[in-house]
């Protein structure tokens, strides 16, 4: 059986594997950061009013493409790591439990941080936290509505969580099948699914959330990682060409390929799609010192992701205070972002690593924790 499976889907070699998943490890950092400015040039609107400097108009560039490339980049890690895992008794659990311990810990501690702040400072908080069920459902991965028309946690960037989650279930459930017959059953699931939120009007908020075509970014993932896995390689200038194309999601372009005229798994999702398509099959990238930082910022992707709202708020804060209108607000967006990323990577050594390798111990023990080159935004690293 075994044996049958890697026939049908090959693998590539682990040196191989390893070092063409760097590629990804850059690519993650570059979408992680692509949120970070979007939400910091989101922040000089506030900071126009409080100085009188002119707000930096990003409306040219969709930065929250990066939220696209981790959907896709979700997918293919979790293709990819659990490849040999398809058919295996008891694989499905294994596979959960250690998605929930990938994920859940560092959330709730921003979470429950945020709900503690609060307490302490609510004027801090531009949205309110919402009631006790909200919070709850938050906790839970549950989509819940906050405010008017919006469906966002306590922790609103968890709403990428909630579709994670969602998609972890699948993934799972696909898992009690041999490898061909679950990514066909997980195909023919999520097209259901966005067929259905795509063409009926649902008024329950879990069922509309859930079916929103947006989890077609997963499945692009799943079939990236299986022609990674095939064994297909390109060399630079395919790549360079993939790249390009995949540039169209960083922009906002006007019809037809815009917002209005295609759903964003075409507009964004696609693009995402060719970008990781090209980082995993194309060639390798240098070691020097600007790759490995870039690496060591995909490691603390996750961090980055969740925490940098963290430090804008209290950057926008001091940026009042001390610097006021005597220098102009691209400059609070370079280094804001500055120190996300290093608040990012110290959280992630000091508090993400350590408390997330304690609880794989605890839920699946040592010899059920995998660690493959990648953190995650919503964590995709097994």
């Amino acid at each position: 059986m075994r044996e049958t499976q890697s026939a049908e889907i090959p693998s590539p070699t682990p040196s191989n594997s390893s070092a063409r998943l760097l590629n990804l490890q850059v690519l993650r950092a570059l979408a992680a950061s692509s949120v970070v400015v979007a939400h910091a040039l989101h922040e000089t609107e506030t900071l126009a009013v409080a100085t009188g400097r002119a707000a930096v108009d990003g409306s040219a560039w969709n930065l929250g493409f990066g939220v696209d490339i981790f959907f896709v980049l979700s997918g293919f890690i979790m293709t990819h790591t659990a490849a040999s895992d398809f058919g295996k008794g008891g694989a499905p659990l294994r596979f959960f439990l250690r998605r929930c311990a990938r994920v859940v810990p560092l959330y709730w501690l921003l979470t429950s941080t945020l709900l503690l702040g609060a307490l302490v400072a609510p004027s801090l908080l531009s949205v309110p936290i919402g009631s006790a069920p909200h919070v709850l459902a938050s906790y839970l991965f549950i989509p819940s509505g906050r405010g008017v028309d919006e469906i966002r946690p306590v922790l609103a960037l968890g709403w990428t969580l909630n579709y994670e989650m969602l998609f972890y279930v699948f993934f799972a459930l696909a898992l009690l099948l041999p490898i061909r017959l679950g990514i066909v059953w997980l195909s023919v699931l999520m097209i259901g699914m966005a067929l259905v939120g795509n063409l009926v009007d649902l008024s329950h908020v879990q069922i509309a959330f859930w079916t929103s075509p947006i989890i077609l970014e997963f499945l692009f993932g799943v079939y990236v990682a299986l022609i990674f896995r095939s064994g297909v390689r390109i060399g630079a200038a395919p790549a360079l060409g993939l790249m390009a194309i995949g540039l169209l999601g960083f922009v906002r372009i006007s019809m037809p390929w815009n917002d209005a005229a295609l759903p964003q798994f075409l507009r964004s999702g696609l693009p995402a799609a060719l970008f990781v398509l090209a980082a995993a099959i194309g060639p390798v990238l240098p070691r020097n010192k600007i790759v490995l930082w870039g690496v060591a910022l995909g490691d603390a992707s996750y961090s980055l992701y969740l925490a940098h709202p963290f430090i804008l708020r209290p950057m926008r804060a001091i940026w009042v205070k001390v610097i006021g209108g005597a220098l102009p607000l691209g400059l609070f967006v370079f280094f804001a972002s500055l120190v996300a990323a290093l608040f990012a990577l110290a959280l992630f050594r000091g508090i993400e690593k350590p408390i997330t390798s304690r609880v794989q111990r605890l839920v699946v023990g040592s010899s059920g924790s995998r660690r493959v080159p990648g953190g995650s935004l919503p964590a995709t690293d097994s």
